[in-house]
């Protein structure tokens, strides 16, 4: 086991896999917590933590087939309608919203930016705006749509 890289504060790796797993090739849980050594992974979940700091209902989506839309496996993937190329199969993606509350894309993907920021990683945000939700990836570079 390589040492990690990050250890989640406040994700578990069953939150965040699509199987609900508590080990895939991107993170294993030590003691209930998310570790990483992979550096993508790491980025989201400096961002996903520091959401969690300001409001602990930040949550993953479950798919409408009960997967959890975080990492997926390339069948998981394919079966969900994911990209081919989808992010969320190279460990450094997830579709998220606050549970309970009725908040925009817009003011969503503000507050993922502002903890983006807090890391000197905004510009290496991929966000897509899904109208009570978003998709947030640390692909290394900007996009939006």
């Amino acid at each position: 086991m390589n040492k990690p890289l990050y250890i989640s504060k406040h994700w578990s790796v069953t939150e965040w896999d699509c199987l609900q797993r508590s080990r895939n090739e991107y993170a294993w849980d030590e003691n209930g917590r998310l570790c990483t050594d992979d550096e993508k992974t790491a980025n989201l979940f400096k961002i996903l933590d520091m959401l969690r700091d300001w409001d602990p209902n930040w949550v993953i989506n479950t798919t409408n087939a009960g997967y959890k839309s975080g990492y997926r496996t390339v069948d998981v993937n394919a079966e969900v309608g994911g990209d081919p190329h989808s992010y969320h199969t190279r460990g450094c993606a997830a579709d998220i919203h606050i549970s309970g509350q009725d908040d925009t894309d817009t003011a969503l993907a503000d507050t993922v930016i502002a903890a983006a920021k807090a890391w000197g990683i905004e510009d290496q945000l991929g966000i897509g705006y899904y109208g009570d939700w978003i998709h947030v990836d640390t692909r290394g570079y900007s996009s939006r749509w």
